[in-house]
Protein backbone atom coordinates (compact mmCIF):
# COMPACT_ATOMS: atom_id res chain seq x y z
CA UNK A 1 0.00 0.00 0.00
CA UNK A 2 0.90 3.31 -0.68
CA UNK A 3 0.22 6.17 1.64
CA UNK A 4 0.61 9.52 0.89
CA UNK A 5 0.72 11.72 4.49
CA UNK A 6 -0.23 15.94 4.73
CA UNK A 7 -0.28 18.04 7.33
CA UNK A 8 -1.48 21.55 8.44
CA UNK A 9 -3.23 22.80 5.54
CA UNK A 10 -4.57 25.64 7.57
CA UNK A 11 -6.74 26.56 5.14
CA UNK A 12 -9.50 29.09 5.40
CA UNK A 13 -11.60 30.90 1.88
CA UNK A 14 -11.21 33.74 3.35
CA UNK A 15 -8.62 34.79 6.19
CA UNK A 16 -8.92 37.43 9.04
CA UNK A 17 -7.54 40.59 8.26
CA UNK A 18 -4.76 41.67 10.05
CA UNK A 19 -1.66 44.24 8.93
CA UNK A 20 0.28 42.48 12.10
CA UNK A 21 0.87 39.41 14.37
CA UNK A 22 0.12 36.05 13.50
CA UNK A 23 -2.63 36.52 11.70
CA UNK A 24 -1.45 39.21 9.74
CA UNK A 25 1.54 36.71 8.39
CA UNK A 26 -1.32 33.78 7.46
CA UNK A 27 -2.86 37.38 5.16
CA UNK A 28 0.43 37.65 3.00
CA UNK A 29 0.47 33.74 2.29
CA UNK A 30 -0.32 32.22 -0.75
CA UNK A 31 -3.99 30.12 -0.14
CA UNK A 32 -2.59 26.79 0.37
CA UNK A 33 -5.00 25.28 -2.09
CA UNK A 34 -2.40 26.70 -4.93
CA UNK A 35 0.70 24.68 -3.61
CA UNK A 36 -1.53 21.82 -2.58
CA UNK A 37 -3.37 21.46 -5.82
CA UNK A 38 0.17 21.80 -7.94
CA UNK A 39 2.34 19.27 -5.92
CA UNK A 40 -0.60 16.36 -5.42
CA UNK A 41 -2.18 16.77 -9.39
CA UNK A 42 2.18 16.30 -10.35
CA UNK A 43 2.75 13.42 -7.74
CA UNK A 44 -0.36 11.55 -8.75
CA UNK A 45 0.64 11.58 -12.77
CA UNK A 46 4.09 9.50 -11.52
CA UNK A 47 2.96 7.76 -8.78
CA UNK A 48 -0.49 5.52 -7.49
CA UNK A 49 -1.34 6.29 -3.98
CA UNK A 50 -3.88 4.03 -2.30
CA UNK A 51 -4.43 6.30 1.13
CA UNK A 52 -4.31 10.01 1.60
CA UNK A 53 -3.45 10.66 6.08
CA UNK A 54 -3.65 14.43 6.85
CA UNK A 55 -2.94 14.85 10.67
CA UNK A 56 -4.53 17.79 11.79
CA UNK A 57 -4.98 21.54 11.06
CA UNK A 58 -6.83 21.29 7.79
CA UNK A 59 -8.17 24.55 8.92
CA UNK A 60 -7.28 27.64 10.14
CA UNK A 61 -9.88 27.97 13.13
CA UNK A 62 -12.40 27.35 10.13
CA UNK A 63 -16.52 27.13 9.94
CA UNK A 64 -18.38 24.27 9.10
CA UNK A 65 -18.31 25.79 5.19
CA UNK A 66 -14.37 26.19 4.55
CA UNK A 67 -14.77 22.12 5.97
CA UNK A 68 -17.03 21.56 3.37
CA UNK A 69 -15.35 23.36 0.76
CA UNK A 70 -11.47 21.05 1.51
CA UNK A 71 -12.95 18.06 1.61
CA UNK A 72 -14.33 18.81 -1.64
CA UNK A 73 -11.15 20.44 -3.06
CA UNK A 74 -9.55 17.28 -2.13
CA UNK A 75 -11.53 14.50 -3.41
CA UNK A 76 -11.67 16.61 -6.26
CA UNK A 77 -8.08 16.32 -6.59
CA UNK A 78 -7.91 12.59 -5.43
CA UNK A 79 -10.32 11.53 -7.67
CA UNK A 80 -11.57 8.59 -5.44
CA UNK A 81 -8.61 8.35 -3.01
CA UNK A 82 -9.64 7.64 0.50
CA UNK A 83 -8.81 9.81 3.27
CA UNK A 84 -8.83 9.46 6.77
CA UNK A 85 -7.88 12.85 8.99
CA UNK A 86 -7.06 13.94 13.11
CA UNK A 87 -7.62 17.06 14.03
CA UNK A 88 -5.05 19.53 15.26
CA UNK A 89 -5.46 22.61 17.86
CA UNK A 90 -6.69 25.20 15.10
CA UNK A 91 -9.51 22.74 14.38
CA UNK A 92 -12.57 23.78 15.77
CA UNK A 93 -14.43 19.94 16.04
CA UNK A 94 -17.82 21.11 15.91
CA UNK A 95 -17.35 22.71 12.71
CA UNK A 96 -15.35 19.88 11.57
CA UNK A 97 -18.34 17.57 11.93
CA UNK A 98 -20.95 19.74 10.28
CA UNK A 99 -18.43 20.71 7.21
CA UNK A 100 -16.66 17.58 6.57
CA UNK A 101 -18.77 14.79 8.26
CA UNK A 102 -21.94 16.25 7.21
CA UNK A 103 -23.02 15.59 11.25
CA UNK A 104 -24.68 17.17 14.37
CA UNK A 105 -21.46 19.11 15.43
CA UNK A 106 -20.24 18.26 19.02
CA UNK A 107 -16.90 19.19 20.44
CA UNK A 108 -16.27 15.15 21.20
CA UNK A 109 -12.78 14.00 20.53
CA UNK A 110 -12.41 12.67 16.74
CA UNK A 111 -11.04 9.37 16.88
CA UNK A 112 -11.02 6.69 13.83
CA UNK A 113 -9.86 3.05 13.64
CA UNK A 114 -9.80 1.82 10.01
CA UNK A 115 -8.64 -1.99 9.08
CA UNK A 116 -6.76 -3.34 6.31
CA UNK A 117 -5.79 -6.70 5.52
CA UNK A 118 -1.90 -6.31 6.71
CA UNK A 119 -2.72 -3.52 9.58
CA UNK A 120 -4.95 -1.18 11.45
CA UNK A 121 -4.71 2.54 11.26
CA UNK A 122 -5.66 4.57 14.38
CA UNK A 123 -6.53 8.32 14.26
CA UNK A 124 -6.04 9.80 17.53
CA UNK A 125 -7.61 13.20 18.62
CA UNK A 126 -4.68 14.47 21.11
CA UNK A 127 -5.72 18.26 20.15
CA UNK A 128 -7.83 21.00 21.81
CA UNK A 129 -8.91 24.08 20.04
CA UNK A 130 -6.78 26.79 20.74
CA UNK A 131 -4.31 25.13 22.83
CA UNK A 132 -1.36 24.85 20.80
CA UNK A 133 0.22 21.65 22.91
CA UNK A 134 -2.54 19.76 22.70
CA UNK A 135 -4.20 17.27 25.76
CA UNK A 136 -4.95 13.69 25.79
CA UNK A 137 -7.47 13.74 29.02
CA UNK A 138 -7.95 10.12 31.06
CA UNK A 139 -10.76 9.57 28.30
CA UNK A 140 -8.62 9.44 25.32
CA UNK A 141 -5.69 7.66 27.37
CA UNK A 142 -8.20 4.96 28.09
CA UNK A 143 -9.53 4.85 24.87
CA UNK A 144 -6.36 4.43 23.38
CA UNK A 145 -4.91 1.09 25.76
CA UNK A 146 -8.51 -0.88 25.15
CA UNK A 147 -8.40 -0.07 21.34
CA UNK A 148 -4.76 -1.07 21.35
CA UNK A 149 -5.68 -4.23 22.82
CA UNK A 150 -8.51 -5.08 20.44
CA UNK A 151 -6.13 -4.88 17.60
CA UNK A 152 -3.43 -6.94 18.47
CA UNK A 153 -4.09 -9.32 15.62
CA UNK A 154 -2.32 -6.74 13.36
CA UNK A 155 0.31 -4.26 13.20
CA UNK A 156 -1.11 -0.78 14.06
CA UNK A 157 -0.04 2.57 12.60
CA UNK A 158 -0.81 5.29 14.96
CA UNK A 159 -2.05 8.60 13.61
CA UNK A 160 -2.09 12.01 15.45
CA UNK A 161 -1.46 15.55 15.38
CA UNK A 162 1.36 16.49 17.88
CA UNK A 163 4.74 15.64 18.14
CA UNK A 164 6.29 13.50 20.77
CA UNK A 165 9.60 14.19 21.16
CA UNK A 166 11.69 17.25 22.79
CA UNK A 167 14.38 17.21 20.76
CA UNK A 168 12.76 17.64 17.30
CA UNK A 169 11.45 21.16 17.87
CA UNK A 170 11.30 24.29 20.39
CA UNK A 171 8.13 23.65 20.50
CA UNK A 172 6.57 22.32 23.45
CA UNK A 173 5.81 18.42 22.77
CA UNK A 174 2.27 17.10 23.81
CA UNK A 175 2.05 17.21 27.90
CA UNK A 176 1.34 13.55 27.92
CA UNK A 177 4.14 12.43 25.69
CA UNK A 178 5.48 10.11 27.64
CA UNK A 179 2.25 8.56 28.95
CA UNK A 180 1.68 8.27 25.12
CA UNK A 181 4.73 6.26 24.55
CA UNK A 182 4.45 3.81 27.16
CA UNK A 183 1.14 2.88 26.46
CA UNK A 184 2.30 1.44 23.19
CA UNK A 185 4.59 -0.72 24.53
CA UNK A 186 3.73 -3.90 24.19
CA UNK A 187 1.40 -3.33 20.67
CA UNK A 188 3.01 -3.97 17.51
CA UNK A 189 3.26 -0.40 16.40
CA UNK A 190 4.02 0.17 12.59
CA UNK A 191 4.86 3.49 13.49
CA UNK A 192 4.04 7.00 14.39
CA UNK A 193 2.90 9.33 12.29
CA UNK A 194 2.39 13.21 13.71
CA UNK A 195 2.10 16.58 11.86
CA UNK A 196 2.00 20.07 14.22
CA UNK A 197 5.78 21.58 13.83
CA UNK A 198 5.88 21.64 10.07
CA UNK A 199 9.00 20.45 10.02
CA UNK A 200 9.88 17.59 8.41
CA UNK A 201 11.45 14.97 11.32
CA UNK A 202 12.41 10.84 11.18
CA UNK A 203 13.21 8.87 14.21
CA UNK A 204 12.30 6.17 16.22
CA UNK A 205 10.91 5.55 19.44
CA UNK A 206 11.53 2.50 21.36
CA UNK A 207 11.89 0.93 17.56
CA UNK A 208 9.36 2.22 16.46
CA UNK A 209 9.78 4.54 13.43
CA UNK A 210 9.02 8.04 14.07
CA UNK A 211 7.46 10.53 11.27
CA UNK A 212 6.50 14.12 11.33
CA UNK A 213 5.62 15.72 8.07
CA UNK A 214 5.98 19.13 6.95
CA UNK A 215 3.33 21.58 6.55
CA UNK A 216 1.13 22.09 3.40
CA UNK A 217 1.44 26.32 4.27
CA UNK A 218 4.10 27.93 6.50
CA UNK A 219 7.07 26.93 8.28
CA UNK A 220 8.39 29.03 11.94
CA UNK A 221 12.10 28.98 11.94
CA UNK A 222 13.25 29.91 15.55
CA UNK A 223 16.08 32.55 15.44
CA UNK A 224 16.36 32.49 19.37
CA UNK A 225 14.54 35.13 22.04
CA UNK A 226 11.30 34.52 21.46
CA UNK A 227 11.99 35.48 16.97
CA UNK A 228 10.12 33.09 14.80
CA UNK A 229 11.05 33.86 11.26
CA UNK A 230 7.84 32.54 8.92
CA UNK A 231 8.13 31.26 5.33
CA UNK A 232 5.90 29.90 2.82
CA UNK A 233 7.39 26.75 2.96
CA UNK A 234 5.39 22.88 1.97
CA UNK A 235 5.75 19.15 1.92
CA UNK A 236 4.63 15.46 2.47
CA UNK A 237 5.31 12.33 2.89
CA UNK A 238 5.11 9.17 0.84
CA UNK A 239 5.11 5.53 2.60
CA UNK A 240 5.03 2.26 1.07
CA UNK A 241 3.80 -0.79 3.35
CA UNK A 242 4.11 -4.20 2.51
CA UNK A 243 3.53 -6.86 4.56
CA UNK A 244 2.57 -5.43 7.59
CA UNK A 245 5.71 -3.18 7.81
CA UNK A 246 7.59 0.29 5.83
CA UNK A 247 9.17 -0.70 2.89
CA UNK A 248 10.03 2.59 1.90
CA UNK A 249 10.13 6.25 2.93
CA UNK A 250 10.33 9.57 1.23
CA UNK A 251 10.52 13.18 2.72
CA UNK A 252 9.53 15.67 -0.33
CA UNK A 253 10.06 19.42 1.07
CA UNK A 254 9.83 22.77 -0.88
CA UNK A 255 11.17 25.61 -0.01
CA UNK A 256 9.67 28.75 -1.73
CA UNK A 257 12.14 31.43 0.34
CA UNK A 258 9.26 33.60 0.47
CA UNK A 259 9.19 35.91 3.90
CA UNK A 260 6.22 36.17 5.57
CA UNK A 261 7.28 37.97 8.78
CA UNK A 262 9.16 37.89 12.15
CA UNK A 263 7.13 37.75 14.87
CA UNK A 264 8.39 37.55 18.80
CA UNK A 265 6.30 34.80 19.82
CA UNK A 266 6.53 35.41 23.55
CA UNK A 267 3.77 38.46 22.52
CA UNK A 268 2.00 36.92 19.81
CA UNK A 269 1.42 33.10 21.05
CA UNK A 270 -1.38 31.81 18.79
CA UNK A 271 0.55 30.38 15.97
CA UNK A 272 0.54 26.57 15.06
Amino acid sequence: MDILHLSDIHFRRNYEKAKDGYKGMLTKMENPLIRLESSLTSLLKIKKIDLVIISGDLTEDGEPEDYAFLKQKLQTILQGIPMIVTLGNHDIKKNFRIGWLNQIGTERPYNVVQTYPEFHIISLDNSEHDNPDGHMNKEQKDWLQITLKKLSDKPILLVMHHHLLREQSSMPTLPEAEETIQLLKGSDILGVLTGHTHHPYLHHINGIPYYTVAGMSFVGEDEGQGIVRFEENYGYNLYSIDKGRFTHFQVNYYRTDKLLAKLNMQIDSSVL
